[in-house]
């Protein structure tokens, strides 16, 4: 075969990713249903085709970074136009799309069975980082499959991920699992962060003097310092759609329904995020969610930002203003809880614990209080503030947006899961006790250290 790449999907990542292998010298058809976006493609070096059949035409690598698991479906298998009609022998097949967790064994199935098409080496490798990251070949990749595939996948999945390669153990379909448990966290942050500058604007806060505050604080997270600031500036450029968070999480709350197992945190997410889409926003940037916390005053967080840090605002907000320490705390709060969800739901799918660790403390599900809460989970050893204290700040932020008849969505479900924690008698353990709100009747997926 010729070494060759189709890349089917050239969305925000798709376009990043595929241009980032023509600037390493890698020759890629692209393929996308947008007809300017090939025109961008064409102009940026890459060659283009009008079907997945033509793409994959003497390709040895074939790349799906399509929006949906439906649409790779149809992509490689549709009877007139998919890939299926002229993959190469030996062809390799890379899944990056987000999809449900028996995705791609099914696609493994298909091949097989219906098609008999054992040849074909199949990669499970979906990816996490954002278009910067996707443009500069340093995506997170979670790469799963047979030993083969993924040794004959490796110069492609190297080029785009870098240092940021993972491999996981257990077949088709592990790293799929990985992506979901990291999307639990990438959903719940994306929305708090909404929910936490919208507090800082219904507060009267300078909402970029907060920001450059909260940022270093231990209530923030990666989302919250990439998506803020596109809330601060006027720009419509759609970095992140929210149709794609949307997708995603509905994936997790899917996967949580499979396992029988409940996602508080997640679910609350989901039914933010509908309430984004149902308000015409699931073709603009997720930043852009926070236009549902300030129905009466969408852009209140655009005009309450300083024109810069050096002007004479600059000394009106201290870190230690209790309306600011108020939104740190609930940031704090949720994104702990939200650690505590996320770890237990991949001990539940049977994911080891401390590679997930590994793996979500370095990309875009990462916040302060994930490396510290799952710190502790996973060696046993738990400190800090206590769940009554916890509690304690959750009711004052409530009570306070109570006032201003704010809604707190995350922080209302957050404080619950601490209050279900104490009901266990775990008030004066520290917060990451919450965790025991998921153990079942086989004892604690996270056993405390003996002390």
């Amino acid at each position: 075969m010729s070494g060759k790449i189709a890349f089917l999907g050239l969305g925000a990542m798709g376009f990043g990713m595929a241009t980032n292998l023509i600037k390493k010298s890698f020759h890629v058809t692209g393929f996308d249903v947008y007809s300017p976006t090939l025109a961008r493609f064409t102009a940026a070096g890459g060659h283009t085709s009008s079907t997945p059949k033509e793409t994959v035409l003497d390709a040895q690598y074939v790349i799906f970074m399509v929006a949906t698991a439906a649409q790779i479906l149809s992509a490689l298998f549709d009877d007139t136009t998919g890939a299926i009609h002229n993959l190469e022998k030996g062809a390799i097949v890379i899944l990056s799309s987000t999809g449900p967790p028996e995705h791609v064994p099914l696609v493994r199935k298909l091949l097989d069975e219906k098609y008999n098409r054992r040849d074909i080496e199949l990669v499970d490798a979906p990816v996490s980082g954002g278009t910067i990251r996707a443009a500069n070949g340093t995506l997170t990749i979670l790469a799963a499959g047979p030993e083969s595939a993924l040794e004959k996948a490796k110069p492609v999945l190297d080029a785009m991920a870098g240092e940021n390669l993972y491999i996981i153990p257990g077949g088709l379909g592990a790293g799929t699992n990985v992506k979901m448990v990291h999307q639990v966290l990438a959903g719940i942050h994306i929305a708090m962060t909404s929910e936490a500058m919208g507090f800082v604007a219904a507060l009267g806060l300078d909402t970029k003097l907060a920001f450059e505050i909260l940022r270093k604080g231990r209530g923030s997270s990666w989302m919250f310092e990439n998506r803020t600031p596109h809330m601060l500036v006027e720009d419509r450029t759609v970095y992140s759609a929210l149709n794609i968070i949307v997708k995603d999480i509905g994936i997790v709350t899917a996967g949580g329904r499979s396992a029988s197992f409940p996602l508080f945190l997640s679910s609350t997410t989901e039914q933010i995020l509908a309430s984004g889409v149902s308000s015409g926003l699931g073709l603009i940037d997720d930043s852009a969610l926070v236009q549902i916390y300030l129905p009466q005053s969408p852009l209140a967080v655009l005009k309450l930002a300083s024109s810069s840090p050096s002007s004479s605002s600059a000394t009106s907000l201290s870190p230690n203003d209790p309306k600011l320490l108020l939104v740190e705390k609930i940031m704090a709060g949720v994104h702990l809880a939200a650690a505590a969800e996320a770890m237990s739901l991949g001990v539940r799918v049977g994911l080891e614990p401390k590679k997930l660790f590994e793996i979500i403390a370095t990309a875009a599900g990462s916040s302060a209080m994930f490396v510290e809460g799952a710190t502790q989970l996973l060696s046993g050893v738990w400190e800090g503030g206590n769940v009554d204290d916890v509690i304690r700040d959750l009711t004052e932020a409530v009570e306070e947006a109570h006032k201003l008849k704010y809604p707190l969505h995350l922080t209302g479900t957050a404080l619950q899961l601490f209050q279900l924690a104490k009901l266990k008698g775990l008030g004066k353990e520290p917060g990451i006790a919450v965790s025991r709100v998921w153990d079942g009747v086989d004892g604690p997926l996270f056993p405390r250290a003996q002390v």
